[in-house]
């Protein structure tokens, strides 16, 4: 008898090794499958429990970044605050140099063009406030002495 093969025996290993491997892949996906179960139930009982908890923490980590973001904030005025006054003041006095320019300049070209100041106005609105008073009171207004000389009067 030579030694060769029994193809009837491969055959049989091959089958027998077959069935242990298709018996491994169901074991394994009956695990998977009981663990699947296992977490769905886990997370069922304690889902609420987990949720509440990362609630939780969600409200301290926004308090926290609240509390930053103020900080952060403030040291933020704080340290524009002085930046800002000086910027004020300089354009304030700048401002107020502008405007005193601008004043001279309408006062120089109005008196070029011999306009009545206020204080011209104002004097003579007080004039014409004591002559009305004068010719109110039935009195002859004040006049200045006339120095010019009397003319004859021609006889007829």
């Amino acid at each position: 008898m030579t030694d060769q093969p029994d193809p009837f025996k491969a055959a049989r290993d091959a089958a027998t090794s077959g069935q242990r491997f298709s018996r491994g892949v169901m074991d394994s996906a009956q695990q998977i499958w009981l663990a699947g179960l296992g977490a769905l139930s886990r997370t069922q009982q304690e889902g609420g429990k987990f949720f509440d908890a990362l609630v939780e923490e969600g409200v301290r980590i926004q308090e926290k970044t609240h509390a930053y973001t103020q900080e952060q904030v403030q040291q933020a005025r704080d340290q524009t605050t002085p930046w800002v006054e000086a910027a004020r003041k300089r354009t304030n006095a700048a401002m107020g140099k502008i405007e005193q320019a601008f004043d001279e300049r309408m006062t120089r070209t109005l008196q070029r063009m011999q306009m009545p100041s206020h204080k011209d106005i104002q004097e003579l609105s007080a004039r014409i406030d004591a002559l009305a008073r004068e010719i109110r009171g039935g009195r002859k207004p004040a006049t200045k002495p006339h120095t010019a000389s009397k003319r004859a009067k021609p006889k007829a």
